[in-house]
């Protein structure tokens, strides 16, 4: 028999009946605007858009570790956005997470948020050379950052298509947030957090300037731990790749 559990925000409650019918309405849709080992797709209700994200089904043991032990992804996702918030940081609204449960443990869980209209990501600007305003526009990223970090929030996914970006005023926003860890953070850990930028030297060093202008630590030091985190990191994954026989991009 299947039961459910399911939080919304006060703000969304009219929305409650679309929460509660959030897996077939997800189901129906074919507007998948990303899918790997989760999916994530839009949908629109009384004209407005929402991204729903729903997490791939655990495997038996991590279906007991998320059933007895721990938040599930979605709802781990959805406390993430409400502390963002309270902290003024800028991620999309969130609406409501809802979890199924068979037999007492956890099947599907899926996590909802308003859409958060944006231009691009910061992947554009590190891979294109010639990006207009690229300095600026990395300076306003490490300003980014180092305004998650003076708030004691490290994103242990910092990778280049969890940040969305807003032409107009440079506004960032973070996205892909189950991973998240909110505590004070050591100056190795802050610089360490740039690794899964996958950055170019060249580009983690602008980064990392201006981040070391803005936290009044040295410069010199703080580009070699960067510089150190994100080759380690490189080599790991290449390696990895490398046993598989998958091509590797520096």
């Amino acid at each position: 028999m299947e039961k459910l559990h399911y939080e919304i925000s006060p703000e969304f409650a009219h929305l409650e009946e679309f929460v509660l019918e959030v897996k077939s309405h997800f189901k129906q849709s074919n507007k998948t605007i990303h899918k790997a080992r989760n999916e994530l797709k839009t949908l629109t209700i009384n004209d407005e858009n929402f991204v729903v994200k729903s997490f791939k089904i655990p495997k038996a043991f991590q279906k007991f570790i998320y059933s007895f032990c721990k938040n599930s992804k979605a709802k781990t996702s959805f406390l993430n956005a409400l502390s963002l918030k309270k902290l003024e940081i800028t991620t999309p609204d969130p609406v409501a997470f809802i979890e199924f449960y068979e037999n007492g443990f956890l099947k599907e869980s899926y996590f909802i948020a308003k859409e958060w209209k944006y231009d691009f990501t910061i992947r554009e600007p590190l891979l294109d050379a010639n990006f207009p305003e690229k300095e600026t526009l990395l300076k306003a990223f490490a300003t980014f950052v180092y305004k998650l970090h003076e708030k004691h929030i490290i994103h242990k996914d910092l990778s280049p298509g969890n940040i969305l970006i807003k032409k107009a005023k440079l506004q960032m926003c973070v996205v892909d947030i189950n991973r998240m860890k909110f505590a004070p953070l050591s100056l190795n850990q802050r610089l360490k957090n740039f690794a899964k930028l996958w950055a170019k030297d060249e580009d983690l060093k602008t980064i990392i300037k201006h981040y070391a202008l803005l936290s009044n630590i040295d410069e010199k030091k703080a580009i070699f731990l960067a510089l150190k985190a994100s080759h380690q990191l490189k080599a790991k994954i290449n390696f990895k790749k490398r046993l598989k026989g998958i091509k590797v991009v520096d």
